[in-house]
C-alpha cells in the first residue's frame, strides 16, 4: 500500500477514534434529569399580572394517590432548579427512609426581578404581591385539586435563591398562612433598604407563634455588608422572637453567591426532611 493510502487510512481511523471518544465523553457528562415519566407540565395565565407561567410537577417514585398525601415543595427559578431539587429530594428521602415530596417548579412569567421583589424601586421591580397572589389563588388550588398533596400549611414548602430567597422572606412575613416551611438561600435582603426586615417587624405579632420551619443558607465569600449582614440580622431576629420555629443555618465555606446555591439546596432539603 502506498504512503498516500496509508495516510488516508490513518486519517480515517483517527477521525473514528476521536468521534467515539467525544461520544462517550458527551454521554458521561450528560445532564441527569428527573424521570420524565414522573413529570407533568402545564401553563397557567395569572389573573393578577397577566403573565403565563410554565409549571412542572415532579411526582415521587411509586406515587400512590389513592393512599398517600404528599408534602409539596414550590421551587422558584424553576427552569434552573427543578431537576436538581427533584433528584436531591429522591436521594435524601431514600437515604432517610421517609416519604418523598411532590416538587412544583414555577417557571418565569414576568421578569424574575419583577416577580420576586416586594416593592417597586424601578420599572423592573415590585411585582411580588401579584406573584404571591397568583401562587395562592391559582397555582396552589390547581395543584391541590389535581395532585395527591397534603393541603395543610405545614406540608407546603417554598424554596428560593437570591431574589427567590428575597421572595420567600416576603412570603414568610406578608402571608405566613400560606407556607409552613421556607428554604431561603442567599436571600437578597438588601433590596429596597432592607424592606424585608421591616415587613418582618410589621407582621411579627401575627406570625411569631405559628409552628414553622426556616432554613437559611449563604456563601462565606458573599459580600459581607450587602449580603451577609442582613442575612445574619434576619437569622437573629427569628432566633430571638419566634418561639415555635425550627431554624437552621448554613454558611458554605469559600463559596460565593452562585457557587453556594446547590450545596445549600442540599443542606436545606436535608434540614427539611429531618425536621418536618
Amino acid at each position: 500500500m502506498s504512503m498516500k493510502n496509508n495516510a488516508v487510512l490513518f486519517k480515517g481511523m483517527l477521525t473514528i477514534a476521536i468521534t467515539m471518544m467525544l461520544f462517550f465523553l458527551f454521554n458521561s457528562c450528560e445532564k441527569e434529569v428527573f424521570d420524565p415519566a414522573l413529570t407533568h407540565e402545564f401553563a397557567i395565565r395569572s389573573t393578577a399580572n397577566g403573565a403565563t407561567y410554565n409549571i412542572k410537577v415532579g411526582l415521587p417514585a411509586n406515587y400512590n394517590p389513592g393512599v398517600e398525601k404528599y408534602a409539596s415543595i414550590y421551587v422558584l427559578d424553576g427552569e434552573e432548579n427543578f431537576d436538581f431539587v427533584s433528584k436531591k429530594c429522591k436521594e435524601i428521602s431514600d437515604k432517610l427512609a421517609v416519604t418523598n415530596v411532590v416538587v412544583i417548579s414555577i417557571g418565569y412569567g414576568k421578569d424574575r426581578s419583577i416577580d420576586y421583589t416586594p416593592t417597586e424601586v424601578s420599572a423592573v421591580t415590585g411585582g411580588g404581591p401579584q406573584f404571591l397572589n397568583f401562587i395562592e389563588t391559582q397555582l396552589i388550588p390547581v395543584i391541590e385539586e389535581n395532585i395527591s398533596v397534603d393541603t395543610a400549611r405545614s406540608s407546603r414548602v417554598i424554596l428560593g435563591h437570591s431574589y427567590g430567597g428575597l421572595f420567600g422572606a416576603y412570603a414568610f412575613s406578608a402571608n405566613n398562612k400560606l407556607f409552613g416551611n421556607y428554604i431561603l438561600l442567599s436571600p437578597s435582603l438588601w433590596f429596597d433598604n432592607l424592606i424585608s426586615l421591616q415587613f418582618e417587624k410589621d407582621n411579627r405579632a401575627e406570625n411569631k407563634n405559628r409552628t414553622q420551619l426556616v432554613f437559611m443558607g449563604i456563601g462565606e465569600a458573599e459580600n459581607l455588608g450587602r449580603m451577609q449582614a442582613p442575612f445574619e440580622a434576619l437569622y437573629q431576629i427569628l432566633l430571638d422572637n419566634y418561639t415555635h420555629l425550627k431554624l437552621g443555618k448554613n454558611i458554605e465555606k469559600d463559596l460565593g453567591h452562585m457557587g453556594s446555591r446547590n450545596p445549600n439546596i442540599v443542606k436545606g432539603l436535608e434540614y427539611y426532611f429531618q425536621n418536618r
